[in-house]
């Protein structure tokens, strides 16, 4: 049965080969499309699943009830303490990466990215295999395990046990001894580890920053991550209400924070919210990708379904035949089922080429690699041969289900009248299709304009001509670096901060309002350098800038936008005391972070401890020249850090890359998409000319002209793009005031992106049906005549 299946199929696709090219070119378009975007989708829900303990595994969050926001960062000390109190804890360990640690290979101290601080338990936890020493791997001071790669690095071709190490960590050198080798951890892991140390590393850094000495003990010092491993049977909600009793007996009554849980499952994709996070996707995103995915299946399967019905009529006597013969409509409902899915299945082998052709292109359009898991390489098979199947599946279905209940005596008569009912549901699906494609163009205009947007906004300061310089944390002679660079001659001004503009992190803490003080306002807080101001060209509405002339500013002194004296309830600021601060001016409201967030009640005060970045203003085309310069001057006074900067153009491109990328990638699926449609209505055309040959040779006969011939070809596609033009436009507007509504300042939706759309769905429609359209208007009316 099968081979008379597929003998039949062979036979059909032969005596049709432009109906067999168009789908399979279509389809092959469409499945390689889906399956690079289902590459990423699969890759993204797959982060964390590498790890077998997984559902036991969770990650502490702490709430911060004050400012009502959720961060990933808790205290050293949590982590015992968990361990003390509560017998349903198999493992808990904190984390933290170590920020300059280096290795010695050779004569250079080579910079390790992910250094970890953390406990033995860590391993365990995780399951990290690991040669060498088996129990307690970590609980000297002196021990270092090292992963495969680093291993290879530091002692290639060489067992690196029990042998020394140099390391710079915490600012000195020290001598470490590897104790084991671990391998690699898969890259869909938010665990990323070049090297393991103690955790106890971590404290000193911590102790300096505050000028403390109790950073192990201290339960008010958030920065670590806590990790906690429960035993199977322990209930992870039963387990987030008794912190409740650990909070009380750690702070009083006053509760400053509130702990839970969140799954290892969760800490990819459902981490939005918590800041400090560290690696995290966009479940966005993913839905965004395969939605696009779908749309694209779905314009190739009606594709399908436009030209089988088209070429239908052909196989009506065949059909009737066979069911004369004793065929049962089930038989020839399963014949042609598969004959769609043994079509589908023909094209995957191409489609899995054009994907893996594709996949560099796609890479650089999601900004990530797509890597082949080797972990996940059964699920891409399944899901790859499965969506190609059920395309083959849905697409033949329709076919299959209406040419089996065709009645028998009228395919024979050849009085079957089906032609306007199939004809009415082609019009329907190429209508769909273009309204596809209309919301894509449209869509892809609106966040093209968002980002265009977002890039010319006036943010209330000088967007142009600065230069961020990153000097790191700790670096002491910031003062005298900034006065060196102020003294070039492209140089308008140079001021440090401990932040560049926009902000992409939060310093946030509470005021009391000044009117009623049972009111606490939540506000954020700008660390800035002397000449900051100045030079971001922000704009003073009242009182006077930071001035070394003022030698209290540095201590005393701070400056508030005019969000922050509406929300705190103060009249005539300047001169009043906020805290132990006195308020000295007032700056303009700007935007201290990306265009998606509200302008904050904003506190600006002074800081010789913590500054980190320098904005420089140079005059306009000058940058070249300055930049040799700094880097000469930078490798004087700090030879042994790296040279880190960016322009605040590419600082705000970076800002919104998503956006543009986004932009992009629907840009590109929008064409696959009047692509693969495309593919659909040549076929349309040419079969349509075929069966209206007779009809076009009486017209000619009766005096039509060619222009009238041609018109009665495109005016029905011309309708078809306004209708669906039309109601792309509720669709678009739907989908992408939701997208919108993520931004706090955002363009409005023009109507000329609905115009754009339906122009550039109408060219192609008519430049893929004017060929075979003006060919049918100058056919000769004799040979027309006598067609069949």
């Amino acid at each position: 049965m099968i081979k008379n299946y597929l003998i039949t199929a062979l036979r059909f696709l032969k005596r049709n080969k432009l109906f067999a090219g168009i789908n399979i070119m279509g389809l092959s378009l469409a499945l390689a499309a889906s399956f690079i975007i289902l590459l990423f989708v699969i890759n993204e829900l797959s982060y964390n699943t590498c790890f077998k303990n997984r559902k036991q595994i969770y990650r502490v969050v702490n709430h911060y009830v004050e400012f009502k926001n959720t961060m990933a960062g808790t205290p050293f000390v949590m982590a015992g303490a968990l361990k003390d109190e509560f017998p349903q804890i198999k493992y808990a360990v904190n984390v933290r990466s170590m920020r300059g640690f280096r290795l010695k290979l050779k004569d250079e101290f080579i910079p390790v990215r992910f250094a970890i601080a953390t406990d033995s338990e860590f391993l365990d936890m995780f399951g990290i295999s690991v040669s060498g020493q088996k129990e307690n791997i970590l609980d000297d001071m002196t021990s270092i395990v090292l992963s495969q790669e680093q291993a290879n690095k530091f002692f290639p071709g060489e067992d690196p046990t029990g042998k020394e190490i140099t390391a710079i960590a915490d600012g000195e050198e020290k001598v470490f001894v590897v104790k084991g080798i671990f391998n690699d951890i898969p890259k869909n892991s938010t665990i990323r580890a070049d090297c393991f140390i103690n955790s106890k590393w971590s404290l000193n850094s911590i102790n300096q920053n505050f000028k403390s000495n109790d950073a192990e003990t201290n339960w008010h010092f958030n920065f670590w991550t806590t990790w906690v491993m429960l035993n199977k049977d322990a209930d992870a909600l039963a387990f987030n209400q008794q912190f409740r009793d650990l909070e009380k007996k750690t702070y009083g009554e006053n509760i400053p924070y509130n702990f839970s849980i969140q799954n290892l499952t969760d800490v990819y994709l459902n981490s939005e919210n918590i800041a400090n996070s560290g690696m995290q996707g966009s479940i966005k995103n993913i839905r965004i990708f395969s939605a696009i995915a779908f749309l694209i299946i779905v314009v190739a399967a009606f594709n399908y379904i436009i030209l089988s019905t088209a070429v239908s009529t052909g196989r009506a006597k065949e059909i009737g035949i066979r069911r004369s013969n004793g065929a049962s409509r089930k038989s020839i409902r399963q014949q042609l089922l598969n004959e769609s899915m043994f079509l589908a299945l023909l094209v995957l082998p191409i489609a899995l080429v054009l994907a893996y052709l594709g996949k560099p292109y796609a890479e650089d359009l999601f900004q990530t690699k797509l890597l082949i898991i080797n972990s996940n390489i059964i699920l891409y098979i399944i899901i790859f041969i499965g969506l190609t199947l059920l395309i083959g599946l849905t697409s033949g279905f329709y076919t299959s289900f209406y040419l089996s209940r065709l009645n028998i005596i009228n395919i024979l008569k050849n009085s079957v009248h089906t032609g306007k009912r199939k004809s009415s549901m082609r019009f329907a699906l190429i209508v769909i299709q273009l309204v596809i494609f209309c919301s894509f163009v449209s869509g892809t205009f609106i966040i093209r304009s968002q980002y265009k947007y977002a890039l010319k906004k006036d943010l209330g300061f000088q967007n142009e001509n600065i230069l961020l310089f990153d000097m790191g944390r700790n670096f002491q002679e910031y003062s005298a670096f900034i006065s060196s660079i102020q003294a070039y001659p492209n140089v308008i001004s140079a001021g440090g901060s401990m932040d560049a503009l926009p902000m992409q992190d939060f310093i946030s803490f509470m005021l009391p309002h000044f009117q009623d003080k049972s009111k606490d306002i939540k506000m954020e807080g700008l660390a800035v350098d002397y000449d900051f101001i100045e030079t971001m060209g922000l704009t003073l509405l009242q009182g006077r800038s930071f001035s070394r002339e003022f030698g209290s500013d540095l201590k005393n002194a701070a400056i508030l936008n005019e969000t922050a004296v509406k929300s705190l309830g103060i009249t005539d600021p300047v001169g009043k005391k906020i805290e132990e601060k006195q308020i000295i001016g007032v700056v303009k409201d700007f935007n201290l972070h990306s265009i998606r967030t509200d302008i904050p009640p904003l506190m600006i005060d002074m800081t010789d401890q913590y500054v980190q970045q320098v904005a420089i203003s140079y005059k306009a085309g000058t940058l070249n020249t300055i930049l040799p310069q700094l880097e000469t001057e930078w490798n004087k006074v700090a030879p042994d850090r790296p040279f880190n900067y960016t322009t605040i153009e590419e600082l705000i491109k970076n800002i919104y890359a998503e956006e543009k990328n986004l932009s992009v990638i629907i840009s590109v699926f929008a064409l696959f998409a009047l692509l693969i449609a495309s593919f659909g209505l040549f076929g349309l055309t040419l079969y349509t000319a075929k069966t209206r040959t007779k009809e076009i040779g009486v017209r000619k006969v009766l005096g039509s002209s060619e222009q009238a011939i041609v018109y009665s070809f495109l005016r029905k596609n011309i309708f078809m793009v306004m209708i669906a033009a039309t109601l792309s436009v509720p669709i678009t507007i739907l989908v992408m005031n939701r997208w919108l509504s993520s931004f706090s300042f955002k363009t409005s939706i023009a109507w000329w992106v609905f115009l754009l759309a339906f122009v550039i769905a109408s060219v192609v429609v008519l430049l893929t049906v004017l060929f075979h359209s003006y060919r049918a208007s100058r056919i000769n009316p004799v040979d027309a005549l006598q067609y069949e």
